[in-house]
């Protein structure tokens, strides 16, 4: 199915659904609403439900499709001066930060975890000790 044909499909289940709710919602009487329910009506129950979660599937769909495309924003070492968007990673101190939000210029990462979180703990550098000669 392509998305033109589910876009088609979505628009005539919920013209359907539309119909079924101004047919639903019109006034009934005492006796009507004690009658059991029919099936035309759980039909209708159902379209409507469809609908609506058709509409939903579509909205998530779009937004993953979005947050996929986007994959990882790798901005290399931090740098004191840039603000990074959120999603953005870093490496600061030899590990490796995502910015939860966006976070604005100096907030360096580590220091506010509203902003950064570790993703992965880097070593430590290994320091040489240097010895003095005479």
């Amino acid at each position: 199915m392509t998305e033109t044909d589910a876009d088609e499909n979505l628009a005539m289940i919920a013209a359907r659904a539309e119909e079924i709710r101004t047919g639903l919602d019109g006034n009934f009487t005492k006796e009507q609403l004690q009658r059991p329910v029919s099936r035309r009506t759980i039909h209708a129950l159902v379209a409507a439900t469809t609908a609506a979660t058709a509409v939903k599937l579509k909205a998530l769909s779009a937004r993953i499709a979005e947050l996929e495309a986007g994959g990882v924003r790798y901005s290399g070492c931090y740098q004191r001066a840039l603000e990074y968007r959120k999603g953005t990673v870093v490496t600061f101190a030899s590990s490796m930060w995502v910015a939860l939000d966006n976070v604005p210029a100096g907030v360096q990462p580590g220091s506010n975890t509203a902003f950064w979180q570790l993703a992965q703990k880097g070593k430590p550098p290994n320091r040489v000790k240097t010895t003095e000669r005479d």
